[in-house]
């Protein structure tokens, strides 16, 4: 019977570990759902589905490195934590203020050599490096408007304008 008590504990441990990872796998798609690319006659559109609080998330890619950005239009330019401006090799510029929803925030400027989401890549895009934003970035204005939006119930559609 003693020897039945490992195979046990070994067999709960497993149990406990799918059930968390699957938990945590659940989790992360309800906060950042799969988005869709599709291209049709010249036109390419990324196809977002809108996350269980009510945002748009895009997974991403920052100089070959995995981000997630929080679609916002009420952003001027894309905004990441200076940790994370850190982690991804980001030099900071000259110091910035700016007006948020929250009040007055000091940051300061940079440039994103590579910046990659859902099928597009632009180059050299500028901006703003501030404290205590977390891991998300927000894509601001300064991209989104490089694209035709709308929006329709629980989508968001971004089509790449002609050049």
């Amino acid at each position: 019977m003693m020897r039945s008590t490992p195979v046990l504990v070994i067999l709960w441990l497993s149990v406990i570990g799918i059930l968390f990872f699957g938990a945590r796998l659940v989790l992360e798609r309800q906060a950042t759902p799969p988005s869709s690319f599709s291209s049709e006659n010249g036109q390419r559109t990324l196809l977002l589905q809108r996350a269980n609080d009510g945002h748009f998330r895009v997974k991403g890619k920052i100089n070959g490195q995995e981000v997630v950005f929080l679609m916002d239009t009420g952003a001027t330019t894309v905004t990441l934590d200076t940790k994370l401006a850190s982690t991804l090799g980001l030099p900071v510029g000259q110091k910035v203020t700016s007006q948020t929803a929250n009040g007055t925030v000091e940051g300061f400027e940079t440039r994103i050599p590579l910046l990659q989401f859902g099928g597009y890549t632009l180059q050299s895009v500028p901006a703003m490096v501030v404290p205590e934003l977390g891991d998300e970035m927000l894509m601001g204005m300064n991209v989104i408007s490089r694209f035709d939006v709308s929006l329709s119930r629980d989508e968001m559609k971004l089509t790449a304008r002609k050049p």
